[in-house]
């Protein structure tokens, strides 16, 4: 009876244990995973088309059509290669590192068409910097990146005194994160969501209490400049994407965002418009629904005049353009360890089981056998 109480004795120590080295395992991980910064990588291979027509009754006298090309953008994306189709009459880019194509035309007749295609394979990277240890120095009045995005904006107008008024409402805590998460909070809060036509910019969304993505953007980026953080917008495709996505840019798949620039760390994401509605999941995180196409302002990500000679009793010309995009595959693969380690004891459990119940049977048929044998050697002497 004692042997039997200290073998279970021992089992339950054992297995006590296993459970504290298991626990302590997952703390230590998930401890050290909030140190981390990179948790995966989304990789697109995924093309866009973009297609004009002149439907008349008029010939076009001029046409002119800019388009973006994707391109790496630290820390949120890396372009792997592109290629497009037809050859662009130029290409071009700027002081903020955006590279577009051209096709101009002269004369664009009724019934002639454009159709430019854009191939790449792009790799989103998913983060999360909430609660990594970030190190931080003062900025550089010589940095460049500092100066140009403090540069004068008018849509995010830092002289305004409404804007100047919030931002110096917020805590000081000579810590440029959490200046803007101040900021983040106030604009993501304060306005409602309304599609607009055109960019109002922050003074608008202050004294009307909405906007679109543009105003959630240029109202962050007001108050963050207003505290001496340089940020900037950004234009992008949002959306569900998967593997077979076939969308145009229309209505909300249009979407703008900032990031903002800390001094030893670079550039930091952040989504106030979607941080509407998913607070969290949208401050200093990323994802695989956004793909990042220009930085800037006024840098829509297509662009596209004409002008035609008019005449007497002949309507002006209707042109038809159209903007779409496909994702022809897509692979997510998350580099977490914990996820990791959950999913690789997940999987081994059923084989350590499996391994545990071979052995105990065996065991268990050994001592079986050594009991019946016992039990037949005592009888044959008893006889």
């Amino acid at each position: 009876m004692t042997n039997e109480v200290n073998n279970a004795t021992v089992k339950l120590l054992a297995i006590l244990l296993v459970v504290s080295i298991i626990f302590g395992t997952f703390v230590f991980l998930y401890t050290e995973e909030n140190n981390e910064i990179l948790k995966g990588e989304a990789n697109f291979q995924l093309h866009y088309i973009y297609t004009l027509k002149n439907e008349g009754p008029l010939n076009l006298s001029f046409v002119s059509l800019r388009l973006a090309l994707l391109k790496s953008w630290e820390p949120v994306q890396r372009v792997d290669s592109i290629s497009y189709a037809p050859m662009a009459n130029r290409t071009a880019s700027d002081q903020y590192n955006n590279s577009f194509i051209y096709y101009e035309f002269d004369f664009f007749g009724v019934n002639q068409t454009l159709q430019v295609e854009v191939y790449a394979n792009l790799t989103l990277y998913l983060l999360d910097y909430a609660n990594a240890k970030l190190t931080i120095y003062p900025y550089d009045p010589n940095d460049r990146l500092y100066a140009l995005f403090l540069a004068y904006d008018q849509y995010a107008d830092t002289t305004d005194p409404a804007v100047r008024s919030i931002a110096n409402s917020f805590p000081v805590t000579n810590n440029p994160i959490e200046d803007a998460y101040y900021a983040y909070n106030f604009s993501s809060t304060f306005i409602k969501y309304k599609l607009l036509s055109k960019v109002k910019g922050a003074s608008f969304a202050i004294r009307n209490g909405y906007g679109d993505c543009d105003e959630y953007t240029t109202l962050f980026m007001a108050l963050t400049r207003a505290r001496g953080i340089p940020s900037i917008e950004h234009s992008a495709w949002l959306g569900d994407f998967v593997e077979g996505y076939n969308g145009t840019d229309n209505g909300a798949a249009a979407h703008a965002y900032p990031m903002f620039y800390v001094n030893g760390i670079g550039m930091l994401p952040a989504d106030p418009t979607r941080g509407n509605t998913n607070f969290f999941e949208n401050w200093l995180k990323t994802d695989e629904k956004r793909i990042t196409l220009t930085r800037g302002p006024d840098k829509p990500y297509r662009h596209l005049t004409y002008r035609w000679i008019p005449k007497e009793n002949i309507s002006d010309p209707q042109i038809f353009s159209e903007y779409r995009i496909f994702i022809d595959k897509l692979n997510i693969n998350y580099f977490s360890r914990i996820r990791t380690t959950i999913f690789v004891i997940l999987t081994a459990m059923p084989v350590v089981f499996v391994g545990y119940s071979a052995i105990a049977g065996r065991r268990a048929y050994k001592l079986k056998q050594e009991k019946v044998k016992k039990i037949l050697m005592d009888h044959l002497t008893d006889n």
